[in-house]
Parts: C-alpha cells; sequence; structure tokens
C-alpha cells in the first residue's frame, strides 16, 4: 500500500513539473565571471533536486562503509544465535523423540543465554537418568544449579532419588528447594512420598491436609493415601494405650470403618489388651462393608464375653450362610470355649465350601485333641499340599 501511495505522488508531481515546464516563461541566470549562463526555471529545480537527492545518496553510502564492520559483525551474531536456536530446538526435539543419548550430548554442550543454559542442563540430566548415566547427570545438575536454575534441579535430583529409594538424599534435595518454592505443589507431592517411604506419618498426615486443601491430588489417591496414613500410625501408637485412643478420637468416622484403617486399629488395640474395643472397632466396621480379613481378625480377638462373639458371629452367618472365613472363625471361637463339636461341624462346612491350608490344619488340631492321630495326619497332609500348590 506504501509503494502504491508513493507511485501516485512521484505521478502527481511529474505532471505538475511538466505542465509547470510549459507554461511557466522564468528562468535563471548563472553568472561567473566571466562566463554566464542560462537555464529554464524548471531545469534549476530538477538539478537542484538531483544534486540533493545525489548528495543524500553519497552520504548514506559513506556512512554505510563507515558501519560496515559493525553491520558485519551483527550479522555474524544472527547466524550463531540462529545456529544456537536450531542446535537448542534439535535437543528439545531429541528429548521428547526419547532419543536420550543425542538429547544428552546435545543439550549438554549446548551454550547460549543464561535462562535457557539451565533448562537445557536440566533436561540433559534428565536424559542422562534415563541412560542411567549417574556421573552425567551430576554433572548436568550442579551446572543448572549454577545457571539460575536451581529448582528445576532439585526437583528433579529428589524424583530421581526417591526412584532410586534413596529417601534421605531426597529430602535434601527437598529442603533445599523449599527454600526457593516452599508451597510448589509438585514438591509437596515428592514430599509426601519421601516421608512414607521413611515412616514420617504424623508428617504425611499434615502434608495430606496440605494437597488437598490445594485441590493437589485425585480424591481417590487422597483416600488411599490417607488411610494408609491412619493405619501406619495407629501402629505406632500400638505401644501407648493414651496416644493409641487419642489418635482414634481424632480419626474421621468414615475412616474408622474403612478396612484397612479398621484391622490397624483392631490389631493394634488388641496388642495393648483392649480386645472389647478392638471388637466394637471390627463389628463396626463389618457392619458397612463385609471384609474376609476382618471376619478373620475377629476370630483372633478374645473379648470379655466370648459367647457374645459367637452369637454375633452366628449372626452374620444367617447373611453370609456360605461364606468359608466366617464358618472357620466360628469353628476357632468355639474351639476356644471348647465347644468340640459345634467347630467340627464348623470347620467340616468351612472346608466343603473352600478348602483352606488354615482349615485342614484346625481340624487336625481337633483330630489330635480326640485321640486320632490317623486323620490328624491326613489333614496335615492336605494342608501341606495347599501350602506347595500356592
Amino acid at each position: 500500500m506504501r509503494w502504491l501511495i508513493s507511485l501516485i505522488i512521484v505521478v502527481v508531481l511529474a505532471v505538475a513539473l511538466a505542465m509547470a515546464g510549459r507554461y511557466d516563461p522564468g528562468y535563471v541566470v548563472l553568472v561567473y565571471p566571466p562566463w554566464r549562463m542560462e537555464i529554464s526555471f524548471i531545469s534549476f529545480v530538477l538539478v537542484v533536486a538531483g544534486l540533493v537527492v545525489g548528495g543524500v545518496m553519497l552520504l548514506r553510502l559513506a556512512l554505510l562503509t563507515l558501519n560496515l564492520p559493525s553491520i558485519v559483525r551483527e550479522q555474524r551474531a544472527r547466524r550463531a544465535a540462529k545456529k544456537r536456536d536450531e542446535n537448542f530446538v534439535g535437543g528439545l526435539k531429541a528429548y521428547t523423540e526419547y532419543r536420550h543419548q543425542d538429547a544428552e550430548q546435545s543439550l549438554g554442550q549446548w551454550q547460549g543465554d543464561e535462562v535457557r543454559l539451565g533448562l537445557a542442563r536440566v533436561l540433559a540430566a534428565r536424559a542422562a537418568q534415563a541412560l542411567r548415566a549417574v556421573a552425567q547427570r551430576e554433572r548436568h545438575l550442579q551446572a543448572a544449579t549454577e545457571h539460575g536454575a536451581e529448582l528445576a534441579a532439585r526437583l528433579f535430583e529428589a524424583e530421581a532419588c526417591l526412584d532410586a529409594k534413596d529417601a534421605a538424599t531426597a529430602r535434601v534435595a527437598i529442603n533445599r528447594a523449599k527454600q526457593i518454592a516452599p508451597q510448589h505443589t509438585t514438591l509437596l507431592r515428592l514430599e509426601l512420598k519421601a516421608c512414607q517411604m521413611t515412616g514420617q506419618w504424623d508428617e504425611v498426615d499434615r502434608l495430606l491436609d496440605v494437597l488437598v486443601r490445594g485441590d493437589a491430588l485425585e480424591p481417590g489417591i487422597a483416600m488411599q493415601n490417607r488411610r494408609m496414613a491412619y493405619a501406619e500410625n495407629l501402629k505406632r501408637r500400638a505401644e501407648d494405650d493414651r496416644g493409641l485412643l487419642e489418635y482414634w478420637k481424632k480419626i474421621p468416622a468414615d475412616f474408622k470403618v474403612d478396612p484397612w484403617v479398621a484391622r490397624a486399629a483392631a490389631r493394634a488395640f488388641m496388642q495393648r489388651g483392649g480386645h472389647d474395643t478392638a471388637l466394637d472397632v471390627l463389628e463396626a466396621a463389618l457392619a458397612r462393608e463385609w471384609h474376609e480379613d476382618l471376619v478373620a481378625l475377629y476370630g483372633e480377638a478374645r473379648g470379655s464375653s466370648l459367647t457374645r462373639q459367637i452369637e454375633q458371629a452366628e449372626k452374620w452367618l444367617h447373611a453370609h450362610p456360605r461364606d468359608a472365613q466366617l464358618l472357620l472363625t466360628l469353628a476357632q471361637l468355639c474351639s476356644v470355649q471348647q465347644l468340640w463339636g459345634k467347630a467340627q461341624s464348623y470347620l467340616e462346612a468351612s472346608l466343603a465350601i473352600a478348602p483352606s491350608a488354615e482349615g485342614h490344619i484346625r481340624m487336625a488340631e481337633l483330630k489330635t485333641q480326640s485321640d486320632q492321630p490317623g486323620e490328624a495326619c491326613r489333614h496335615y497332609q492336605k494342608a501341606l499340599a495347599l501350602c506347595r500348590a500356592q
């Protein structure tokens, strides 16, 4: 568009000069004794314009000649920058295409501006990790730290250490990264994993609260981690009666009936002799969700009223008549209560539904007690066969 406007202006001026030259009678006299020259006014204007244009062009040519070295330097710098950009993009392409060896060589040797240099070294370290080249990885991480990419370097270092099950070194990297970005979401998730590996379950509880408030964990993953933290904390407090009860009261009601948490709580209470409390925990959890592991644990608890336990288990049997584990639990409780006939009938029913090594062992113990060594030996052999088959 600009060239069209310029062309129109030139055409208009040319037409104006042509018309002016045709009708303008003026002339210019140039005198330099002894010479004298007369030219038309239009010709004089054209000559002056030509001289001005020529002078400007000569001046620009002179300036261009003087600036030629700097122009050459700028062109070389542009070509070098373009080549560096191409090398950087090539390294990124190799990394995204999982050509880790090419990416490590390209990005590990790349030289350029400070911002991209640190990023290149971090990606080179990640490529070296994929190649299991630990020495190169550490060298690239050190270079990344020195060139302004310390946070990215520490995050990757922590991630790599956790993958190698080196939680102690990972915690060092995490603590350094927290000095830069204390509330970094990925950093908090890495710290959560490190605390789980080192058994710092109280800290796991705190980190889960932070991550859940920030909506940084999927609900399913958050629940799984939460139930694991509750279960492990209950195990840790099994030696402290007061601490165990206080922690149990703090657990939300929904998690108290979770099979995983309930099993850990019941075992902890049973370890401290609180079998009645353990039974309450197991009964509440089984009322919400039927779980064979909890049924088996119910048979191990020895409450103050074993008769009540048997009655409760028999009530469950009406709702789950073909549950082999429940029948095995009833047989176990009846044996403790010395109800040998009922115990044997429950064992026979359990073995008829689902033969198990535990069922055969308990039956063998009953046969031994009733002076039937041959039958006991036969059940021990069946139990051994089932163990071998597994």
